[in-house]
């Protein structure tokens, strides 16, 4: 069989909340105790479902994104990730046709469904449900002819329940009934506010993770979900060539239980270029490490760890004298709010952090800014010039204090626009989550800064 048509799956759901990434989560440690190598991807902007899928699968799970991304980069991305893969299966975003704005068919699992001509599996809440399941099945199977290939019924209220739907949706639909995920309390996924609760805080997350793929395989037809995943068509060859391979710097990530949300094709762009990548920890690292010509501060939850993040003094001063040092340093989202000078919980309990930027970041009981932007550079900045615009996401429930410098940029969505960012010197921070395959001059230009940097400390 072709590489280019090897066995892919996209999971997906009429809405959120259906049991996506739980049956996502089942499936790929059943496939993986059967011996098989199973490459996990995300649709959407999301860092912690794809932190599940590397610890279920040890391998990276790499973002698709339909508005995001071109369609040849998705391509890319997903050729480039699966060729040593038996199998891959494709984790949805909210509803299959849910994307951006009111197209069902922009930066939708349907999207990227058509993109790859891969088969999806609906898997379905029927609380309060019976025959209309097959309406809904019907509905979701032609509202842009997506090849739903089989469901699969979350939390059934019975064998009989169960029974009813498979034979109203088989009668009705043509599509197949492929089994159950059964009530699963023991290895339940807890959430916090802004999504689950991340993989590397979870007790024991390997054992409830084997757990779920030994559960599934009494409920749901395995072999068959296989058989699915292997009638998705060919696709062509997508070459984009070589990294330029030209940025010998030594770039620091943060990278902890605070600072996890990155994506895996952002650091693998960096080393592409010619980085190298050294990991520290906020939480634990006194220092930064010895060769560092830039620094990236991820996203992540500090607000959750202000109080060990405010503790470790040394590593915020080596932080700031790095930036005095003109060392350009790039953080978004939670790493642009551990640069402020405080970070104030839910519990309204303050605590002091790196303090390069004025004011401080304060959480709130309600999402602040939520989904897809668009960014316009207002001036110059260690990752991209003026007047620069490119796609990002934002996804947070702080806020910051603004000030009256004019070192923004400007985020817009729609008709709604607002300043989204602040510079001191060579570091910028703003709340927008850059994807770096969207614009690869944005990495390109912050390792130029880098370099640019570290040659005049060599002369």
């Amino acid at each position: 069989m072709s590489a280019k048509a090897k066995p892919r799956l996209i999971i997906s759901a009429p809405h959120s909340g259906t049991g996506k990434t739980t049956l996502t989560i089942a499936l790929m440690a059943a496939l993986c105790k059967r011996g098989l190598k199973v490459q996990p991807y995300k649709v959407g902007p999301d860092y912690i479902d794809p932190g599940f899928h590397e610890t279920v699968t040890g391998r990276p799970s790499i973002n698709l994104d339909g508005w995001l991304l071109e369609d040849n980069v998705n391509r890319y991305l997903f050729d480039k990730y699966n060729n040593d893969a038996d199998i891959s299966i494709i984790e949805g975003v909210m509803g299959l046709y849910d994307g951006y704005g009111s197209e069902p068919m922009l930066g939708s699992t349907a999207h990227i469904s058509h993109l790859l001509k891969s088969p999806v599996i609906l898997v379905m809440n029927v609380k309060g449900m019976s025959t209309s399941a097959a309406a809904l099945v019907h509905g979701m199977k032609t509202f842009r002819d997506i090849p739903i290939k089989g469901v699969v019924i979350n939390l059934p209220m019975s064998e009989r329940h169960y029974e009813i739907l498979k034979e109203t949706i088989e009668i009705n639909t043509n599509v197949p009934v492929i089994g159950y995920l059964p009530k699963l309390d023991e290895v339940k996924l807890e959430s916090r506010h802004l999504g689950l609760i991340q993989s590397s805080e979870i007790d024991d997350i390997k054992s409830k993770i084997d757990r779920l793929g030994d559960m599934i395989t009494d409920t749901i037809d395995i072999d068959k979900l296989i058989e699915i995943a292997g009638s998705g068509e060919s696709l062509e060859d997508i070459n984009r060539g070589t990294a330029s391979n030209q940025y010998h710097v030594h770039i620091a990530v943060a990278k902890d239980k605070a600072f996890s949300f990155h994506y895996n094709e952002n650091i693998e762009m960096l080393k592409e270029s010619g980085a190298q990548i050294h990991y520290f920890s906020p939480l634990k690292d006194d220092r930064l490490p010895d060769e560092c010509d830039g620094i990236y501060l991820v996203g992540g939850y500090p607000e959750v760890f202000a109080k060990e993040l405010s503790s470790n003094t040394n590593l915020m001063e080596d932080i700031r004298k790095k930036a005095d040092e003109d060392i350009p340093i790039y953080a978004e989202c939670g790493g642009y709010m551990y640069l402020h000078e405080t970070i104030t919980n839910l519990e309204n309990e303050t605590y002091k952090m790196v303090g390069i930027f004025q004011g401080g970041a304060y959480m709130k009981k309600r999402l602040q800014n939520f989904g897809y932007v668009s960014v316009r550079a207002d001036k110059d900045t260690p990752i991209f010039n003026k007047d620069t615009v490119f796609r990002a996401h934002e996804f947070h429930r702080s806020v910051v204090d603004r000030t009256a410098e004019p070192a923004y940029i400007t985020g817009s969505k729609r008709d709604k626009k607002w300043h989204c960012g602040k510079l001191y010197k060579n570091v910028y921070g703003m709340y927008p989550h850059i994807y770096f395959p969207a614009e690869p001059a944005i990495p390109d230009k912050f390792l130029d800064t880098a370099l640019t940097v570290k040659t005049k400390g060599d002369k």
